[in-house]
């Protein structure tokens, strides 16, 4: 593992019983980067990611997936528990399906900082909210996730995933569920806030042009293997794979 490599998937391979949704994936994530994972629904991005926060008890994986060189496929739940939000965290596609209605936006910081045993501390939270332009802090504080419009309640997703100031960030799919004119602003959001905490970022999403945006490094995902992986400039211009120039050509005929 290099030093400079903060998480490396080593010929990591996931199946459910007989179907096997990701093959023999090696690749490493460098500490500070933004790192794309793109590819269509079923490509396998998603349970890649899903594993690499220990989400997937009912899978079988081979392989080893190294966060700062230990093995966490092998982590208990209660080594999970304790890992979860402190050293990786992550933002799903739909904040409101795991935003609890009935807890204000306050709550939600004090639950996360109580099971960590780490103490709330108000100026530390609305600071957060600063960085993720949830302007009114005060008023944000006291307000239910309903309340909320879909492009806050992702900002808020983002707030909640980094007020621990984990290493890595998993982002799956995180503007699907949004406007097109909100969703280019959030992934900015995403790249400029854990920038400044000094996070990693992995980014799995299926418009590779979105991905471009943001990312150091695109992997492109096709049934299950990483096809292609290089500096997003170069993947962009110079695509080595024909399922990567097929979501380049998909990308540009959208107008």
């Amino acid at each position: 593992m290099n030093k400079s490599d903060c998480i490396v998937f080593d010929n990591v391979s996931i199946s459910y019983g007989a179907e096997q949704a990701v093959r023999d994936v090696s690749f490493s994530v460098h500490t500070g980067e933004v790192f794309s994972i793109v590819g269509e629904s079923g490509s396998g991005k998603s349970t890649l990611i899903r594993a690499a926060f220990g989400m997937l008890k009912k899978a079988t994986i081979s392989g080893q997936i190294l966060l700062n060189g230990t093995d966490i496929t092998t982590l208990s739940d209660k080594d999970w528990r304790q890992m979860r939000g402190m050293q990786v965290s992550m933002i799903f596609q739909n904040p409101g399906a795991y935003l609890n209605p009935a807890r204000t936006v306050e709550n939600h910081f004090k639950d996360l900082l109580r099971a960590h045993d780490e103490p709330y501390d108000v100026n530390c939270v609305l600071h957060m909210l600063q960085l993720v332009h949830l302007t009114e802090g005060n008023r944000i504080l006291q307000s239910y996730p309903f309340q909320l419009s879909g492009g806050m309640q992702q900002r808020l997703a983002i707030a909640l995933s980094l007020i621990l100031k984990p290493d890595i960030v998993f982002a799956d799919e995180p503007t699907s569920a949004l406007d097109m004119l909100v969703q280019s602003s959030v992934l900015d959001l995403l790249k400029e806030v854990t920038q400044a905490l000094g996070a990693t970022v992995i980014l799995v999403i299926h418009n590779i042009k979105a991905a471009a945006c943001i990312a150091n490094r695109i992997g492109v995902m096709n049934k299950g293997r990483l096809v292609e992986m290089g500096a997003t400039e170069e993947v962009m211009a110079h695509p080595k794979d024909d399922y990567t120039r097929i979501l380049l050509d998909s990308v540009m005929k959208v107008v």
